[in-house]
């Protein structure tokens, strides 16, 4: 049952929004992903969510101990997707949680391009998770990542302050199930303020309105599942 109303609102979705969004491709910075993307190191460990624009998946309410984990998949499944996903939520008052069986995949010349769908459904559903921007963590540098689904297309009003310049046009992806969503994840759960700062210049200077994200907890969030056989890999996972 909860596949199949997933499945409805996935396709229902996905049909409004891209009949009614204000889409302005020419207007917005065209956005580039990762050069040289290591997808296995990338998926080595996990992710913590620290801001992230709303969409279906990430309502405001779903703002605590928001983590990422990936697994590589050693045989792709029938679509044919490579990588496990796997979605787990808790809402900050302390509700229902939700979660769902999520793939991925990827085209191997452009591996910071990841195509996200419900491992039921074919890739031709699947929405694209694209890599912008990523630093690994070492002992001089803290691990960060930005996130989009997908290139932005819809202006945000009155935001000028994008590109390197600082002039361009501010814009944001969609709300709903496809194309949509912005994420800076780091590797460590309390990052210092600097990183977060560094990692919102580069959004902006992509082209990202950053004023479209929201502030994710991690104050006592302990024991974050790890991955394990059952459920090989998580996409975001929400725990309170």
């Amino acid at each position: 049952m909860m596949k199949t109303t997933y499945a409805a609102l996935f396709l229902i979705s996905t049909s409004i929004t891209g009949s009614i969004a204000q889409s302005s491709p020419d207007t917005c910075l065209t956005v580039t992903t990762v050069d040289n993307f290591n997808l296995t190191q990338y998926a080595s460990a996990p992710w913590f969510v620290q801001q992230q624009a709303v969409n279906t998946y990430t309502p405001l309410d779903l703002n605590r101990c928001v983590t990422a984990q990936y697994s590589l998949k050693e045989h792709s499944n029938f679509w044919g997707y490579t990588i496990d996903v796997f979605n787990y939520g808790v809402k900050s008052d302390g509700g229902q949680s939700t979660g769902g069986d999520l793939c991925a995949d990827y085209n191997k010349d452009i591996p910071s391009q990841l195509k996200v769908a419900p491992c039921f459904l074919p890739k031709i559903f699947a929405g694209p998770y694209w890599i912008v921007a990523y630093q690994e963590e070492t002992d001089n540098n803290d691990g960060y990542a930005l996130v989009s689904g997908g290139q932005p297309r819809n202006l945000v009003p009155n935001e000028s302050t994008c590109g390197e310049n600082g002039t361009a046009a501010c814009c944001k992806t969609g709300d709903g199930v496809n194309n949509s969503g912005l994420w800076i994840l780091t590797r460590q759960p309390t990052p210092s303020n600097d990183i977060l700062q560094e990692v919102r210049t580069i959004a902006q200077q992509k082209g990202f309105s950053t004023s479209v994200l929201f502030d994710v907890d991690h104050t006592n969030c302990t024991d974050i599942p790890g991955i394990n056989d059952n459920t090989r890999t998580r996409f975001l996972r929400q725990q309170q």
